[in-house]
């Protein structure tokens, strides 16, 4: 397996082999001598020996071109825009119904028969295959499904004589404000409202489906963002900000870069994706190993809500071989793939059913692996954000709505009116250009 960092192919080789390899079966093509993909950073560890184990078996060389989240798309969109040989890339669930649009990945079912990628499916749990498909397709293999989970201070609340967390958001807000006033910690929690960015779609959603809103109605042909429950959800979001039980950075910080204040004991609760577990625990990066747990957002309407994320990885339309990337991309995501994302996650973010209903088979136990119970739960009540359908969505993610969102929390234009407007806008485009 080689790995590449950057964009840059002719670099020394990381790892060699000298293996007997297989012949192909006889329906496939020729076999090419490499394969390229442009992975996420973690994923050699997470996905490396499943890539191992192809490179053995079939003699083809592998070359990893890693890249931290946030460069991603860029790197994706650019190379496969020049022309550059790329077989896998690492696709986001919120990307593929805008990539699949743009003709820059292939449909799983022009590659394989219905026959084996049904086969292939039932490995995973159903959301997980229904958040990587879009307009009658299916773009990728589930490799990895993250969530947002809610973490606290176990030891700041015990000072502030409270033996469990949070059910209700009101109980949050009110050991947050006891926190605070207690000078134990700074806010109550950090999030993240970056306009033009996924993080300030991300607690709106959670705000809106904890209200009982919904961003579309049920056969998504009208935006319902602006309901009710929308407006309660961004009034309740700009009270927190005008409080100070949140700070006003939360406007200009991404979820990415936030945390440190949870990590550093300044805050009882953090509500963030799923990476967080492994940082609190890191005592190289975390003020807090000893004192933090995991529960479930607490509940305002609904009992509680998380936002569903993730991805897998997807056919290049500029592959050498799709029927080799096909391969390749099964043998990323079996049980070695799982236990690789799992053991980076304390036992979150796995797709494989087989490996969560067995995990004391694979060395897992909640004891060692506190993640396991809590995100198979999320599975069964988390949702999805209006990128899992939109082949417009960076439009209205960058154009339309976090704009009109941020408008509000700033107090520049009464809430209302702020969403009214953005649904207007949302609305004609929907009609005009549909999913």
């Amino acid at each position: 397996m080689k790995k590449v960092v950057g964009l840059i192919l002719a670099v020394a080789l990381v790892f060699a082999f000298s293996f007997a390899t297989v012949q192909a079966d006889e329906h496939m093509p020729e076999k090419p001598d490499t394969l390229n993909i442009i992975a996420l950073d973690i994923d050699v560890d997470q996905f490396g020996e499943g890539v191992e184990i192809f490179e053995e078996k079939y003699g083809i060389e592998v070359e990893w071109m890693e890249f931290p989240y946030g460069d991603l798309w860029s790197q994706i969109t650019t190379s496969i825009q020049g022309g550059q040989t790329i077989d896998l890339y690492m696709m986001s669930n919120s990307w593929h119904p805008e990539l699949g649009a743009l003709g820059m990945a292939m449909p799983l079912g022009d590659i394989v028969s219905q026959e084996r990628l049904d086969e292939i499916n039932e490995r995973y749990f159903d959301i997980t295959v229904e958040f990587l498909s879009s307009h009658g397709e299916q773009w990728a293999l589930p490799g990895t499904a993250s969530s947002v989970t809610f973490f606290y201070n176990a030891t700041m609340l015990e000072e502030l004589g409270y033996d469990s967390p949070p059910e209700t958001w009101d109980e949050m807000l009110q050991i947050s404000r006891e926190a605070i006033d207690a000078g134990l910690a700074d806010y109550g929690f950090f999030p993240g409202y970056l306009a033009g960015h996924e993080d300030g779609m991300v607690q709106f959603d959670i705000m809106l489906k904890l209200h009982g809103g919904e961003w579309m109605n049920e056969d998504m042909t009208e935006f319902t963002f602006n309901s009710e429950a929308g407006v309660e959800a961004l009034t309740l979001m700009k009270e927190m900000l005008d409080e100070e039980i949140i700070p006003q950075a939360s406007l200009e910080q991404s979820d990415w870069d936030n945390m440190h204040y949870f990590l550093a004991g300044n805050t009882p609760f953090e509500i963030n994706w799923n990476f967080v577990h492994s940082m609190a625990t890191n005592p190289d990066q975390s003020e807090i190993v000893d004192d933090f747990e995991v529960g479930h957002i607490p509940g305002i309407v609904r009992d509680t809500y998380t936002v569903l994320g993730g991805g897998g990885y997807a056919i290049s339309p500029t592959t050498r071989s799709p029927e080799w990337a096909f391969e390749l991309l099964d043998y990323m995501h079996r049980e070695e793939g799982a236990v690789g994302v799992m053991t980076e996650q304390g036992g979150a973010e796995g797709t494989m059913v087989e490996v969560y209903e067995n995990a004391a088979d694979y060395g897992m136990t909640v004891e060692d692996y506190p993640m396991l119970e809590i995100f198979q739960e999320h599975l069964e009540y988390g949702g999805l954000r209006p990128s899992d359908n939109l082949s417009w969505y960076s439009e209205f993610r960058d154009n339309i709505f976090t704009p009109a969102m941020h408008r509000a929390l700033l107090g520049q234009q009464d809430i209302e009116e702020a969403l009214n407007e953005a649904q207007e806008e949302a609305q004609q485009m929907l009609d005009s250009q549909g999913m």
